[in-house]
């Protein structure tokens, strides 16, 4: 099977340090993604003898492993074990911010040049997690950032730093909360405020309406929301969008700029933009794969 291995890169969105930068003991590739637009799917690989997480900031990315789909937004990370098949197709992407760390665990006793005791410690808590899919704190967000950043720095003393935050959260995670299939918000207030946008994010929504709704001033809505949801209102209302003028797309032969009046978008061309952005296809193009899969799908069904 395709193992991927990422080369350094340092740009304005995609920042990457590999082993041979940060010469940590028992860590890979360390990484920090923020995508305007969607990525580019990630086909279907695995790494040998590293255990790799990927922990999301905003925005919402799925992951598919061993057949299960796990979709992830802000404040929840996701970990894959050395050896695991696992992707990302085209319909799974949009921009999104997240970490990235890969753990060496193929020597138990050296993980992030732990001494003896604390690394089998570590190595005990990373194999044998019961969930793969897991809620985070802000503060355990908080301590992924200074990991990064101080292992980015490149200073003997600054790179020892990164390591102690990074071990910090690593050790946290058995008191992280596994996430369900399906998420309950427990939050009535940010309940209230879902029911309404589901109803009608098709109209023009604003945030101080939103607010009121919840109950919340507006600064406390805009970041409950995000700590519930996992998203702003905002990415939330344009998934919502999205999501209808996918189906009206694949559904229907209405023009776009219909469906994209409809959605509730300003104009057509802004919402090319944003489809373009959030899935990396055009409409014209996604109308068009869909409709040829649907043909060799029924091709398929007829013989």
């Amino acid at each position: 099977m395709l193992e991927i291995i990422d080369e350094f890169c340092w740009e304005k969105h995609n920042k990457i340090l590999t082993c041979d930068m940060h010469g940590i003991q028992g860590l890979k590739n360390v990484a920090y993604w923020n995508m305007p637009t969607a990525l580019k799917p990630a086909p279907l690989h695995h790494h040998p003898d590293i255990l790799e997480l990927h922990c999301m900031v905003k925005g919402r990315r799925t992951s598919h492993v061993h057949g299960k789909t796990y979709s992830l937004t802000g404040n929840e990370m996701l970990i894959t074990f050395p050896y695991e098949p696992h992707y990302t197709s085209a319909n799974d992407l949009s921009p999104c911010s997240f970490y990235g760390f890969q753990i060496d665990v193929s020597s138990r006793e050296h993980l992030l040049g732990l001494n003896r005791e604390y690394s089998l410690a570590l190595f005990e808590i990373l194999t044998t997690l019961e969930h793969r899919h897991l809620r985070y704190t802000s503060s355990d967000e908080k301590l992924l950032s200074l990991a990064f950043e101080n292992i980015s720095d490149g200073e003997p003393a600054t790179v020892m730093l990164g390591v102690q935050y990074l071990s910090c959260f690593l050790f946290k995670i058995p008191e992280f909360i596994p996430i369900r299939k399906e998420k309950n918000i427990t939050d009535e207030n940010i309940k209230r405020v879902l029911d309404h946008i589901d109803r009608q994010y098709r109209e023009a929504l604003h945030l101080k309406e939103l607010a009121a709704i919840s109950g919340y001033s507006l600064s406390r809505f805009k970041g409950k929301f995000k700590e519930v949801v996992g998203i702003t209102p905002a990415n939330y209302i344009t998934f919502k969008k999205l999501e209808y003028a996918k189906l009206q797309l694949a559904g229907t032969d209405l023009p776009i700029t219909q469906i994209a009046l409809d959605a509730g978008f300003s104009s057509s061309n802004y919402f090319c933009t944003v489809f373009h952005n959030y899935t990396q296809f055009t409409p014209t193009d996604f109308r068009r794969t869909y409709l040829e899969r649907k043909a060799i799908h029924d091709a398929k069904g007829s013989d």
